[in-house]
């Protein structure tokens, strides 16, 4: 590969970026442990752009540039087709994504792979004068790179966007950074004078626990997200109709509370959005029916309890698990005394944030009792 840097400078590019892109996959593959197919990939990525940067330095040969660019063009390639319509045969890219900073900045080194190495192919016989800078050049690339390895994968680059949907019908429900809210200019009553659960939109029982928040501004916001979340959860009346939406069960029906989640929508960058909601809850019957309980919104992979938006302060606690045992994205018990998994592998959750379009004794976001969340005591009322 020497000739190919010493003939044209560009070709220093192509290494650099090829090795920048498979650093960064082999970041992801960390971050997107709780997937099964999805981590390999990216590891499988990591392994053929950084192997074939390491072997491209001292490879002398047209045919091996040809095939870093071969490599790193299917690597863009790939992330287009998610991107445009999405991957259904792999659990996380069923559904396109917006862009965040690391999968942005990886497929813009596979393009600079691309275009730099089909530069050195074509116009080998460039002027010398560039090859003193190309090395600072692919000095600037590696560096480039290193906040995109750095940076947990969530698309949009940020947890706590302001998860107001006007067209869903929560404007402004929550606009958070680091748990503190921003209150609106206006502070004035939120006036709920209707009492049956048809004209509410939601559980009337759960007038009294909207009540308690904290401030009329507070207990706007938390009634918009609970009045948008049960207008969203109303094209999923049943399990069935959750399978046929991409949702799949982490295996916990034996608690009498069954999670289904949507991987791709845990995946993307949107918090709070009634239209993608994360997780569903389903109620499991003593004869093996089941109900639709509990719509579920979760942060992106990476987050934790410092990034969670407030909308109404305690009224509307967030919640995760440190103590889940888990096989792909299957749940297959709990730590034992320990704090180790007898089976699968320990992996804390993501926050959490339920809200109920079924009666519930503890109120429109409370966990559930006895299996998930604190109930009542966890809410403190």
């Amino acid at each position: 590969m020497s000739h190919f840097i010493h003939r044209h400078p560009s070709a220093v590019l192509v290494v650099a970026g090829s090795l920048g892109a498979g650093s960064i996959h082999a970041a992801a593959a960390g971050s997107h442990s709780e997937l099964r197919l999805l981590p390999t990939l990216f590891a499988i990525a990591a392994v053929l752009q950084i192997g074939w940067g390491v072997v491209a330095v001292v490879r002398e040969s047209r045919w091996a540039l040809a095939v870093g660019i071969a490599i790193n063009g299917v690597a863009a390639a790939a992330w287009l087709a998610n991107r445009l319509v999405g991957i259904s045969a792999i659990e996380g890219l069923a559904s396109g994504q917006a862009m965040g900073l690391q999968d942005g900045m990886a497929v813009g080194l596979e393009v600079l792979v691309v275009v730099a190495g089909s530069v050195a192919l074509v116009r080998h016989g460039s002027p010398r004068r560039w090859a003193p800078v190309a090395p600072v050049f692919a000095a600037l690339v590696l560096v480039a790179a290193v906040p995109a390895m750095a940076t947990p994968h969530a698309h949009s680059g940020e947890h706590h966007e302001d998860a107001g949907h006007e067209d869903a019908g929560h404007d402004d429900v929550a606009h958070g950074d680091g748990g503190h809210h921003d209150e609106p200019a206006s502070d004035a009553p939120t006036e709920v004078a209707l009492v049956t659960d048809a004209d509410l939109g939601y559980p009337a029982s759960f007038v009294g626990w909207l009540d308690t928040a904290e401030s009329p501004a507070a207990r706007a916001r938390a009634q918009r997200l609970v009045i948008a979340t049960n207008a969203g959860m109303e094209r999923y009346p049943d399990e069935a109709s959750l399978v046929a939406d991409g949702y799949t069960s982490i295996g916990d029906g034996s608690t009498g509370w069954e999670h289904y989640i949507h991987v791709g929508r845990i995946a993307d960058d949107r918090v709070l959005d009634p239209s993608a909601i994360e997780s569903v809850v389903l109620k499991v019957n003593d004869d093996g029916t089941k109900e639709v309980a509990s719509a579920m919104y979760l942060l992106g992979f990476g987050t934790t309890m410092d990034d969670v938006p407030d909308i109404a302060g305690e009224l509307t606690a967030w919640h995760d698990h440190q103590n889940l045992c888990w096989e792909g994205a299957r749940v297959v018990g709990t730590t034992r005394a320990t704090g180790k998994c007898e089976r699968g592998a320990l992996r804390a959750t993501q926050p959490m944030l339920h809200v109920w379009v079924t009666d519930h004794e503890c109120g429109p976001f409370a966990g559930i009792e006895g299996s998930h969340g604190g109930g009542c005591a966890g809410h403190e009322h």
